[in-house]
């Protein structure tokens, strides 16, 4: 197999686009509808809605899997075998769709624990509305890793061009990106931790909203188990990440980089709201927590959108 199976494997992924776009629209859009309505057959219009989304997933593994049998890192000068291209599922694309998968999971474990509250009703129509924006502005199957596209692309051409310099040249560069990057040990790891922790503050959020204008015990547990959990995944994917920042950017100022520095801010203000909560008897300590909870979000949205606005080692800006 070689370079030609794995265009065919890219084309049958768009092939499907149009179907996948249309079928978690429209089932984000009826889930909204349901859910406002409160509708009996809300949990089921929330499963298939979810369902969709995972055999998505399943579709961009296969895509995936086929990139890992179809692109070998062959060495120009002698010919050798170096490795294969094994592409993790959440880069380019695929980042909002992951987040977009985890927080219909965690909303359907809201579902199954809260049917009915007025919490579960928005988380519902929160969930949507993050799939819609998901498919409206990273759809995974429209054009399936542009990025990689172009450097797969790039290293073909090299590849097959009668300039051993050119080959040579080409090869060290795509090779030594593919060691460090696509095929880093901490690329498995670090970025599905971050996006499975942002899942499940995204409950925590919408539970400090609730907390703050229904004043409810039961929102404050909310926030405080998904942030908690969020919190010890969050940390977990930031330490996976020192190892790797010391291996990939080393001598680079990559301890300054804006998005590392939001990171670190983010995790400083849920650290911060995690031991408010510890107050939380005391006078005017449950609106405290409710804004920081509120806050905390806030910050990690600030944080994703940096790395592709501010320039920086760890950003596409």
């Amino acid at each position: 197999m070689g370079y030609n199976e794995y265009v065919q494997a890219r084309e049958l992924v768009q092939s499907f686009q149009i179907y996948f776009f249309v079928a978690i629209l429209f089932l984000s859009i009826l889930l909204t509808v349901v859910s406002f309505i409160r509708h009996k057959s809300t949990g089921r219009v929330l499963v298939a809605t979810v369902s969709v989304i995972v055999v998505g997933f399943a579709l961009l593994a296969w895509f995936h899997l086929r990139i890992y049998s179809t692109i070998a890192l062959i060495n120009p000068t002698n010919g050798e075998v170096l490795g294969r291209l094994m592409a993790p599922l959440w880069i380019e694309s695929e980042k909002l769709y992951f987040w977009a998968m985890f927080l219909g999971i965690f909303t359907y474990v809201v579902h199954r624990k809260y049917k009915g509250e007025p919490f579960s009703v928005w988380l519902n129509i929160v969930f949507a509305a993050f799939t819609v924006l998901t498919m409206l502005i990273s759809d995974p199957f429209a054009n399936p890793l542009p990025a990689l596209h172009q450097e797969i692309g790039n290293y073909q051409m090299a590849m097959v061009n009668s300039n051993p310099y050119i080959q040579a040249q080409y090869f060290q560069s795509f090779y030594g990106r593919v060691i460090y990057f696509y095929n880093s040990a901490y690329m498995w790891v670090h970025p599905p931790l971050l996006f499975i922790s942002y899942a499940t503050l995204v409950v925590a959020f919408l539970a400090s909203i609730f907390m703050l204008v229904k004043r409810r015990n039961i929102y404050d547990t909310i926030a405080y188990n998904y942030a908690k959990l969020g919190y010890v995944v969050l940390t977990l994917g930031m330490l996976v990440s020192y190892p790797w920042a010391l291996q990939a950017w080393a001598n680079q100022p990559w301890w300054w980089s804006p998005k590392i520095n939001m990171s670190l801010m983010m995790w400083l203000f849920y650290t911060a709201y995690l031991h408010s909560r510890l107050h939380l008897h005391r006078r005017g300590m449950w609106n405290t927590t409710a804004i920081l909870g509120i806050f905390c979000f806030l910050v990690l949205v600030l944080t994703y959108a940096t790395t592709y606005f501010i320039p920086g080692v760890h950003s596409y800006g």
